[in-house]
């Protein structure tokens, strides 16, 4: 998965690694990084399966709500907080994967430039769908970083494009990038 800044991840937890996480994580009030698979897989069927490659770049995220789901599991949703790098990554307890990360700087807050306006209007039409309604977000429409940050999150492209938008530095290059994905995507359909 691919998650910016601010924005939220319903997510399921039933793995014992992770769920080890989560105590720790409510335990010392800290958070955890929600980083792409590029290759391999999240769910480890046996202790010997070779942990997943990650991609360089991901997002540190705390727990901001939490229940027990219908169906038994530990339900969380989790918040993005802040871009990091990783500089160097190791295998923890329960083979948890673990890093040693670097914090990006925050993107510069700036408006939506008019040439690109109607994404906002993308944005709130596709907000709401049933499936983003019961999210609840809360979304600065004048600031270039959410509405590129929330489009990159909910359209419907590949995580590779995702991942690639995440890693971009200028949000108002952002959106310019998000113009062709969608693009893209209305010649597709």
């Amino acid at each position: 998965m691919v998650l910016f800044p601010g924005g939220t991840l319903p997510l399921q937890i039933f793995e014992v690694r992770y769920l080890d996480m989560v105590k720790r994580c409510m335990r010392q009030g800290a958070g955890f990084g929600v980083v792409l698979i590029e290759e391999g897989h999240q769910l480890l069927r046996d202790m010997d399966q070779q942990l997943p490659t990650v991609s360089h770049c991901g997002t540190y995220c705390t727990i901001v709500d939490f229940d027990q789901q219908p169906n038994g599991m530990l339900g969380i949703t989790a918040e993005g907080q802040a871009k990091f790098v990783i500089r160097d990554q190791y295998e923890g307890d329960n083979r948890l994967m673990m890093a040693d990360v670097e914090f990006l700087d925050s993107e510069t807050d700036g408006g939506v430039p008019e040439q690109h306006e109607h994404l906002i209007n993308l944005l709130d039409t596709l907000l709401k769908h049933n499936n983003f309604k019961e999210r609840q977000l809360v979304i600065d429409y004048g600031q270039a970083r959410e509405v590129g940050a929330r489009l990159t999150e909910i359209l419907p492209c590949p995580n590779e494009m995702k991942q690639r938008l995440l890693e971009m530095k200028d949000p108002v290059a952002r959106l310019g990038e998000l113009e062709k994905v969608i693009a893209n995507l209305q010649i597709s359909t």
